[in-house]
């Protein structure tokens, strides 16, 4: 609040262009632009503050990229944008696996273009420029989202023949004095048999990027954080991790007794967007109460992680 100049106004310029500000472009951030950046926060779920910092200002840029407006093709860092998470729903309702629906250009996207061009007798370079776009809009068309394969992959990257954790691998993470919660957790999950990589860092695309590496079948992190405890799970625009969602309520339900009632929601965090896997984070305000009760914490996460997979494995 406060702020004036060119930033404001790009800002606001950009919020028009997501629908959010219909009004002047003064370059002042008032009232009224913060509610448009809280109304565009809560569209993208993330954190709600009115406040434009790094996180906001990279979905606004991402929610300004438009399908057919550039060429779309594997790089590094990956390309992100609304355009790449359309091309990704299209071709997840075709049949071909892309992974999550997350917008962003990564292995997996690249490879199921390339697959759905070779099967449309095109190039087979995995870019997709005009000619695979009017491919893959032609066939979609009549199929809306009956089948969205991402559903089916995320299940599959889970199922194993048996019912523990053992020989399983799960990552366990926190930004920054929970090492006792962490440390606790690990213990409980390791003495079930899995392989548990600890991962603190203070950067969750940083945690993300390392537990995508280590090939986790699970990951589950904690938090520190103003305002009533919650545990997310990943929720795009098109998509929302059914496999996260059971494990975020699993655990929710199971922390209850210690910490009251605690919400099971979908958000669009960096942690939750960019790890490949099933996701979720817990979020509690005080760390006295959450180190008090971190050997009964790490039995909930245990054994809610061993139900998903369990469940799972039984369908």
């Amino acid at each position: 609040m406060g702020a004036a100049g060119p930033h404001v106004r790009d800002l606001q310029h950009r919020l028009s262009a997501t629908g959010h500000w219909t009004g002047p472009v003064s370059g002042e951030y008032d009232a009224a632009t913060a509610d448009a950046v809280k109304a565009f926060q809560q569209q993208r779920s993330i954190d709600i503050d009115g406040i434009c910092g790094p996180e906001t200002w990279s979905l606004l840029i991402e929610a300004g990229q438009r399908l057919g407006d550039r060429l779309l093709y594997l790089r590094s860092p990956h390309l992100r944008g609304d355009d790449v998470a359309e091309v990704q729903r299209m071709l997840s309702t075709l049949g071909f696996a892309v992974g999550r629906i997350d917008g962003i250009w990564g292995r997996l996207t690249a490879a199921a273009v390339a697959d759905f061009q070779m099967n449309m007798d095109l190039s087979g370079d995995g870019v997709c420029g005009d000619g695979t776009l009017a491919s893959l809009q032609r066939l979609v068309r009549p199929l809306g989202d009956a089948a969205i394969v991402a559903h089916i992959a995320e299940r599959r990257r889970l199922e194993s023949p048996g019912r523990q954790l053992a020989g399983r691998r799960i990552a366990v993470g926190e930004a920054g004095g929970l090492e006792p919660v962490t440390a606790s957790v690990r213990r409980m999950i390791g003495r079930n048999g899995a392989e548990v990589l600890t991962v603190h860092h203070p950067d969750w695309s940083a945690q993300a990027a390392q537990v995508n590496r280590f090939g986790a079948a699970v990951y589950i992190a904690f938090e520190i954080k103003p305002g009533a405890p919650s545990i997310s799970y990943f929720q795009g625009r098109h998509f929302v991790s059914r496999a996260g969602q059971k494990l975020a309520g699993d655990i929710a339900d199971g922390l209850k007794t210690m910490f009251g009632l605690i919400p099971a929601q979908g958000m669009g965090l960096p942690m939750l967007r960019e790890s490949a896997m099933p996701a979720v984070l817990c979020r509690f305000e005080q760390v006295e109460g959450l180190l008090e009760h971190s050997r009964e914490v790490a039995g909930v996460i245990t054994d809610s992680t061993r139900e998903l997979l369990a469940g799972l494995s039984a369908n």
